[in-house]
């Protein structure tokens, strides 16, 4: 007895081959799907917004459910949905959820600016969905004067109470937000209402003649403006200010050899001091 073979014709082999390999390719990604330009891997789908890849189970909690219903993920804390995710916490998701601070490049809108650093790059997520500080640069109580600071614990810049415009320059510290601390800083100062160091004048407070009860305060004649048509001021700088003992609105007669003198028709001006 002969035994009969069949030819396959090549169209047909060629089919089956293709065919078989579709068929592994299909047992082979069956574990991933597509999300965009992003593969999910196994146990991820494609979020709500489609271009993102979220837990399943995340998503199969809020399947029926609208927006702040409750939903449960096992083995997580339960949570609420929303747009069609339940927001239970999972490190590693990319998403921030639940008590993370971060997770993965999603830093939310923290950056080293928000946690009091004085640049801005640097900040990362830690493997625990922490905020990562240790790349940070310059802050108020490191120990290093830098960014806006005045000082920053015992590192002064340089600076004394001379700095701080006090007249002596021992006491100088620093305070707890980087400011200085002129508590035990002495001489005094311009502008604390009292007459020390070089001042002329110091706010309100205008120098005396004399002591006791005979005692007076200094006025433009005093110091040799006579007949000047504006009073004696103190500037910021406790000097006394420019517009101190003018004869006119622009002009100041020479103390003690001008008068300042004024008409009823010739205004005012400055004539010589007979000696």
């Amino acid at each position: 007895m002969h035994q009969v073979r069949f030819a396959m014709p090549r169209s047909i082999a060629v089919a089956c081959v293709l065919l078989a390999g579709l068929a592994l390719a299909a047992c082979v990604q069956s574990h991933a799907s597509r999300c965009g330009d992003v593969t999910c891997p196994m146990g991820t789908s494609c979020g709500p917004s489609g271009d993102t890849c979220v837990f399943t189970d995340m998503i199969e909690a809020c399947q029926g459910l609208t927006d702040g219903a409750s939903c449960t993920v096992p083995g997580l804390t339960p949570n609420t949905c929303l747009k069609g995710v339940c927001q239970a916490s999972r490190c590693g998701d990319g998403r921030i959820t639940g008590a993370e601070e971060c997770d993965g490049t999603d830093l939310g809108s923290a950056s080293c600016l928000t946690k009091g650093f004085y640049q801005p790059e640097g900040l990362a997520c830690g493997a625990d969905c922490k905020l990562d500080t240790k790349r940070f640069v310059g802050t108020c109580g490191d120990g290093i004067k830098n960014g806006p600071e005045q000082c920053d614990r015992t590192d002064l810049g340089k600076a004394t109470c001379f700095t701080a415009g006090f007249y002596k320059p021992a006491g100088l510290a620093c305070k707890s937000d980087c400011t200085f601390d002129t508590a035990a800083c002495g001489g005094g100062r311009c502008g604390d209402e009292i007459i020390n160091g070089l001042e002329l004048c110091d706010g309100a407070t205008l120098p005396k003649i004399g002591t006791g009860t005979t005692a007076k305060t200094v006025d433009c004649p005093a110091i040799g403006f006579q007949g000047a048509t504006t009073s004696l001021k103190c500037s910021k700088s406790c000097r006394y200010t420019a517009t101190s003992c003018l004869c006119t609105p622009t002009h100041r007669c020479n103390a003690k050899n001008e008068r300042c003198e004024c008409s009823k028709t010739g205004g005012c001006g400055c004539v010589a001091v007979k000696k």
